[in-house]
């Protein structure tokens, strides 16, 4: 028998050695950062193999049944693209030297029995079948062992790959908080390994986020990166897969790094603070859980969580550490500035309007008020967001020859910023005193909506500012 498995082994070293000369206009390596790319339809693996191996410096033995394959994979590093390829089509490896051993568990385990070992693991916290079941419900490739008169070890047998499951497995299970689950006879429902099954992102990045967010990890089998299995009750499976509902999204599927951030209040609650973020902050999506009164997290682009975080720290000050509410107002017909304006004059005790970047062109507030005042201030706000009688005043000039047609052009895009028709703007002829050409443009409008188009006509001139009340 070993004979022949020498034999077999001998055969398919020629192959890999022959195939390697197949494959070199297939595959090419960017030899400035040793990475390679390959293209290759309905060829036989082996080929794919020995592309990848002439990159790696290795030798290929492939020990399972041929199988043509379509394979694709740009600018990645030699091993990467090897790993890529075995997940894809169920295949595994175990490395001698300079020598890679490829094919199914099954078959690695057939030829190269050597290879596998029976190791031991201790365990101090739950029963060795606990671990056994888990093993079998997962699929790990190994084999275990249990002894009744010996609960807390467990043997199992198996390649490197396989063993390293079985270790994560345990460091994830083994923990006190079960084994006192065991010894107050918890109902066996109460303790799940639960699969999280992934759409979007894989099992690692989702691992990693839980991780971040001071959840117990899980563990992901390479034969299936899709999935992600933890352990623990309901309400920490629940919390999980309400992460999973933010997170697996379509807008994730290209990304490999999700960028999630922790903010953590000082003087505000997370209840308080929502419903400013759901209005004023655009492109982030937050994340809180119950009993964590003062900490969320926030994931979205980077440019959009700077601008979340910004918020938050504008209203999280000590200052605002009492009983009052904090609710954002959506005004109809005049900007934030222009409400703060009028609203200040009243002079309200206990009360305060704010605005965030651009309050010339933006239409929320933010209210400060004792609670009981809600309804008062709002009633207040209402009556002072309306428009006055139009007017007609001078809103902009220009002193060239062609300053009617300059006149024009800003004239058009003054009324696509604003919405008011080009018609409510009017371009007078040259009225200049003497040689030297003027041009006026006149806005019959209301005096808010003149204020308005001021406050555009200084921000086109100085573009690159960040708002004219800064």
């Amino acid at each position: 028998m070993f004979r022949k498995v020498t034999a077999i082994i001998a055969v398919l070293l020629i192959c890999s050695f022959i195939t390697s000369y197949l494959v070199t206009t297939q595959a090419y390596a960017a030899s400035d950062k040793d990475l390679v790319s390959i293209d290759m339809r309905n060829v036989d693996i082996r080929d794919v193999l020995s592309a990848i191996a002439v990159n790696m410096n290795k030798k290929i033995i492939y020990a399972s049944d041929p199988m043509n394959v379509d394979f694709s994979i740009q600018d990645a590093e030699p091993k990467t693209a090897l790993e890529y390829l075995l997940k894809t089509y169920g295949l595994d490896y175990l490395e001698d030297g300079n020598i890679l051993l490829i094919g199914t568990t099954d078959d690695l385990s057939r030829y190269f029995y050597d290879k596998m070992s029976l190791t031991r693991f201790g365990l101090q916290y739950v029963a060795s079948d606990v671990i056994s079941s888990q093993i079998s419900q997962l699929g790990i490739p190994v084999r275990t062992i249990t002894l009744e008169a010996n609960k807390k070890a467990i043997w199992v047998y198996g390649l490197p790959q396989g063993l390293g499951m079985v270790s994560d497995l345990i460091a994830m299970i083994d923990k006190p908080e079960n084994a006192a689950a065991e010894q107050t006879s918890v109902p066996a429902g109460e303790l799940l390994l639960t699969p999280v099954t992934l759409k979007y992102i894989n099992g690692y990045q989702m691992n990693e986020i839980i991780g971040q967010m001071g959840l117990k990890t899980g563990i992901v089998l390479d034969s299936n990166p899709m999935t992600l299995w933890v352990y623990g009750d309901s309400k920490s499976i629940s919390k999980i897969q309400e992460i999973q509902k933010k997170i697996d999204i379509s807008d994730n599927s290209k990304k490999t790094n999700i960028i999630l951030t922790t903010v953590k209040l000082n003087y505000l609650t997370v209840d308080e603070v929502m419903p400013i973020l759901y209005e004023m902050a655009s492109g982030v999506n937050v994340i809180n859980f119950e009993r964590r009164y003062q900490t969320f997290w926030l994931y979205g682009t980077q440019e959009s969580i700077n601008q979340a975080v910004d918020i938050v720290k504008k209203f999280d000050v000590i200052e605002n550490a009492s009983d009052n509410i904090f609710f954002v107002h959506k005004l109809r017909n005049i900007t934030a500035k222009e409400l703060k304006s009028r609203f200040d004059k009243l002079d309200l005790p206990g009360v305060g309007i704010d605005y965030m970047d651009y309050p010339e062109f933006s239409k929320n507030v933010i209210v400060h008020c004792p609670a009981d005042y809600k309804i008062f201030v709002v009633s207040h706000i209402r009556s002072l967001d309306v428009q006055t009688e139009k007017i007609k005043v001078p809103v902009d000039f220009s002193n060239v020859a062609a300053g009617m047609s300059r006149l024009t052009e800003r004239r058009k895009l003054l009324s696509q910023l604003t919405g008011i028709p080009e018609t409510s703007f009017i371009i007078s002829s040259n009225v200049s005193r003497n040689d030297d050409p003027l041009y006026i443009m006149y806005l019959e409008e209301t005096p808010e909506n003149i204020s308005k188009v001021k406050d555009y006509i200084t921000y086109i001139d100085n573009a690159l500012t960040n708002g004219l009340s800064n």
